[in-house]
């Protein structure tokens, strides 16, 4: 034909059926050109589909693949219910979580079930879809496709079309989504006969992404059983399986159990013939790039990309993303935290918002105007950390918190609004280089990815910048009250923790080694004072490495919160060393009389009362006091509350009348000091009036005790807050008083809110909440609850011998009043295992005379011939072994803390008598 066109058949009939005739008719119509017209044209068939279609390249399945199956669960369930819209799901997850992969054995899978048509599309780019919708247009056959080049999105059209009409099974899957918007690739719309599906996978999992009817599907790394047996496979379809060593899991958690990292690590295991536990150690050394531990060869399964590349993929588009310019100074920022959960609030601080600010500055075309990073102050600049506060049972003495010196405000720009800060939060999140999970533990609600966080640092130019602005934010948000929230305390603590390790040799400058002692005397309020002891033995270790000589007030706060954290931990013997030897260097440098040589020579006087030298303790603070006097005057409150501690040395030394007269004139000291002020209450006088008060109870005056210690409970509750350490203190001691005065429903009562309150403000295994849980198993015990006192007191035990040993005061006390619960709940044996057990500790840590130990074999004695006393009639052996037992363990005297020795000892003894007449009556051959 010339002049003309051929064409297919007009629109809206079937093309010709195949190996059939055109008759080449003209009917009606002009023709301004020549025309030839034949008879009958005879039209070349097309091809037959060859079904099943498949569209696209599906990624082969990567070695010792793990099939995921939790979650294939989850994305069989979002396919239910969806009625002729196509059920898409969107496999949501990180970089190198294994989405790629799982979404590749999906549709292999589907293959094999039936789907007739597949189209694996990368979907980072739209184009690139466009075409292989194109190209599976014309394997389909769908009508009105042209094929032609220029008609690409014309026929990627038509085959949706044909999608939604065709009675065929189809999947298509669109990897790799960057785009859910109008610039985004296309997606199928319907499935009239409900026989199509779509899968897509992406890094992001923000309202786009859950339009449209799509479903979210989370994937996350392996679990740790998935972990393991995909090395153990990988390794052993390489014919190395001695490599899968006990190293295996730690080097799995390690990795994040990231499915990418572990494939690279694996690679490297094989390729170095390197065991897990050896490439763990490697791994570890911080000094070594990401790249350089997994590294790019190492990528066997052809993923395309180095690990760092992989895992911050998305950080380009997220920096585009309003707040602009913030995504990559914020992700370093959470890469120096706590990949575990760091506080949200962490993000409204003036050290973040300033430092966002500046990156963001120096980041724009006119960033060479922006303000330069504030240069750090040399060492032992800027003041030193804080020192311990004392127990409270002592003159509180608290510290004010060294202040930290302001950031210099920056030339440059202002800070970025707390919302920007937030708003930048919500981008790392949608785009996965951070979580924000809406139910997240308080104070750890963002979470980082350990391998995306070490990328993030590999790959952060501004590294030291980044850390002084963490450390900053860290000191910024620390609560000036560490009981106004101990979740706050413990998620900053182990933030910091994190930040150092970053720091290596850099923690001694300013400002991390003031972020270093406030996790010290966080760990002191926070009851953790084994860790205390760990932390502040490494301050003292590091001390020399930080050029810090002997003497310098740095050197002396470190020693004096060591010994303070020694003495609270039940170490006080080492902790009276430690502070000896800290006073010796005191007084030496600064002179006697020195406020440092005061304040270490204070927590000496402790740490000798609390091991037991009170005679050595009464004496120092005897001194201590009459410097004070000497220096200060008889009515400052340094004077007083040396005044205060001596009354405590007395009454811990049974010495109760001098204590009586030490209190009286302190108070009489605070009334002056009071009227001056012009103020009613203080916490100091709240603190004497309840020592007050503990005496009176003591000294058996209960209705005086009860009714001095609710007024300072109404003034402390209302001066501190009911939540404050000193006002639960003074709750503990308003239940101690009713105990005393015979009101055991009332202390039960008491304790059990308390306890409560303890648990919530305290945590449920600091030692003050040990102690309230401790007193209500007592109460519960005297008033007839006994199953419930031995379960609270068992609870208790096992938590002090794991936090504090079987040697602490603490311990042996919770363990003498288990044997009382198990003693009245009948359990005899029980009960006389556990005290035989700790009485020898007794006599090894307290003394032969001390008050525990005497009631301790007082405890055997009784439980002794109490269970004699079974035994007599079937086993009078035994029963005189027992009672034997019992006036060994008991001795001639048992002195004056045991009103009932010789009572005991005669009971003893005539079980003793009847036993032996028992085993041999009279009259026997």
């Amino acid at each position: 034909m010339n002049g003309g066109a051929a064409h297919g058949s007009p629109a809206g009939q079937e093309p010709p059926a195949p190996g059939g005739q055109s008759h080449n008719r003209i009917s009606g119509g002009t023709f301004h050109a020549p025309v030839l017209q034949a008879g009958t044209v005879y039209v070349t068939p097309p091809p037959e589909v060859d079904w099943p279609v498949v569209v696209g390249d599906v990624p082969a399945a990567a070695g010792a693949f793990q099939p995921r199956a939790a979650v294939r669960e989850r994305v069989e369930a979002a396919r239910t219910g969806r009625g002729t819209a196509v059920p898409t799901q969107v496999l949501t997850g990180g970089g190198g979580v294994g989405k790629t992969q799982l979404a590749a054995d999906i549709a292999r899978d589907a293959l094999a079930a039936g789907v007739e048509v597949l189209v694996w599309a990368p979907a980072r780019d739209p184009l690139t879809v466009l075409r292989l919708y194109a190209e599976a247009a014309a394997l389909v056959r769908a009508p009105g496709v042209s094929g032609a080049a220029g008609r690409t999105e014309p026929d990627a059209r038509r085959f949706l079309a044909w999608l939604s009409g065709t009675g065929r099974r189809w999947l298509v899957v669109l990897d790799d989504v960057a785009d859910f918007g109008p610039d985004g690739p296309l997606w199928p719309g319907s499935s009239r006969h409900g026989n199509g599906r779509v899968l897509a996978t992406t890094r992001q999992r923000g309202a786009h992404a859950s339009g449209g009817g799509r479903v979210l599907v989370p994937v996350d790394a392996y679990g740790p059983a998935e972990a393991r047996a995909y090395l153990a496979e990988r390794l052993a379809g390489a014919g190395l399986p001695h490599l899968l060593d006990g190293g295996a899991d730690a080097l799995a958690a390690e990795l994040g159990r990231l499915p990418l990292a572990l494939g690279h690590a694996a690679a490297y295991l094989v390729n170095r013939q390197l065991g897990c536990s050896a490439y763990l150690e490697l791994f570890r050394e911080r000094t070594r790039p990401l790249e350089g531990v997994l590294p790019p060869d190492a990528d066997t399964e052809r993923y395309g990309r180095p690990v760092t590349g992989a895992l911050l993929l998305a950080l380009d588009a997220a920096q585009r993303t309003e707040p602009r310019g913030l995504a990559a100074p914020a992700v370093r920022l959470a890469a120096l935290l706590d990949p575990d959960g760091h506080p949200r609030a962490l993000w409204t601080t003036s050290a973040v918002r300033e430092h966002l600010a500046r990156q963001r500055a120096a980041a724009a075309p006119d960033g060479a105007d922006s303000a330069p990073a504030p240069a750090p102050a040399p060492a032992g600049g800027g003041g030193g950390p804080d020192r311990a506060a004392g127990r409270r049972r002592w003159w509180p003495g608290r510290r004010a918190r060294a202040a930290l010196p302001p950031v210099p405000p920056p030339a440059g720009p202002p800070p970025v609004s707390a919302d920007e800060a937030l708003a930048v939060l919500s981008v790392l999140h949608a785009y996965h280089l951070v979580s924000v999970p809406a139910a997240a533990a308080p104070h750890r609600e963002v979470t980082v990815h350990a391998l995306t966080a070490r990328a993030a640092r590999d790959t952060d130019p501004d590294g030291w910048e980044s850390r002084l602005a963490v450390a900053f934010a860290l000191y910024e948000l620390w609560p000036a009250e560490e009981h106004a929230d101990h979740r706050l305390s413990a998620s900053l603590r182990s933030s910091t923790s994190v930040l150092e390790e970053h720091l290596g040799p850099d923690r001694q400058y300013y400002p991390m080694f003031l972020l270093h002692g406030r996790v010290g005397i966080s760990l002191l309020h926070a009851g953790l004072h084994a860790a205390a002891v760990a932390h502040w033995t490494g301050a003292v270790a590091g001390l020399s490495a930080g050029a810090v000589a002997e003497g310098d007030p740095e050197w002396i706060t470190t020693r004096h919160n060591l010994a303070a954290a020694l003495e609270l931990a039940g170490d006080p013997e080492r902790a009276v060393d430690v502070a000896m030897e800290t006073a010796r260097v005191a007084a030496e440098r600064y002179g006697p009389d020195d406020g440092p040589t005061l304040s270490v020579l204070d927590v000496l006087g402790t740490s000798l009362l609390a091991a037991g030298r009170s005679a050595e303790a009464v004496a120092l603070r005897e001194h201590l006091l009459s410097r004070h006097e000497a220096l200060f005057g008889p009515d400052d409150p340094r004077t007083l509350g040396a005044c205060n501690n001596l009354a405590v040395a007395h009454d811990r030394s049974g010495r109760h009348d001098r204590a009586l007269e030490l209190w009286e004139r302190v108070a009489t000291g605070l009334a002056v000091e009071e009227a001056e002020d012009a103020a009613a209450d203080t916490p100091r006088s709240l603190t004497l009036r309840l020592n007050l008060a503990v005496t009176h109870s003591r000294r058996g005056r209960p209705e005086q005790a009860l009714v001095l210690g609710e007024r300072v409970l109404a003034a402390s509750a209302r001066l501190l807050g009911e939540d404050h350490p000193d006002t639960l203190t003074a709750r503990a001691a308003l239940a101690d008083f009713h105990a005393a005065a015979g009101r055991e429903a009332e202390a039960a009562a008491a304790r059990a809110g308390l306890l409560a309150d303890a648990e919530r403000v305290l945590g449920p295994d600091h030692p003050d909440t040990l102690t309230v849980r401790g007193d209500l198993a007592v109460s519960y015990r005297r008033t007839g609850r006994t199953a419930e006192a031995v379960a609270l007191a068992e609870r208790v035990l096992r938590v002090r011998l794991r936090t504090l040993g079987p040697a602490h005061p603490d311990t042996l006390l919770t363990a003498g009043n288990l044997v009382n619960c198990y003693a009245q709940q009948g359990r005899t044996g029980r009960a006389l295992r556990l005290a035989e057990w700790v009485l020898p500790v007794k006599r090894r840590v307290l003394g032969e005379g001390h008050v525990g130990t005497v009631t301790g074999r007082h405890a055997v004695a009784v439980l002794r011939v109490r269970r004699g006393r079974t035994l007599l009639a079937a086993d009078p052996a035994r029963a005189a072994a027992d009672a034997a037992a019992a006036l060994a363990v008991l001795g001639p005297a048992a002195g004056p803390a045991v009103d009932d020795h010789d009572l005991l000892r005669g009971a003893a003894a005539e079980l003793l008598d009847r036993a032996r007449e028992a085993a041999d009556p009279p009259g026997a051959p």
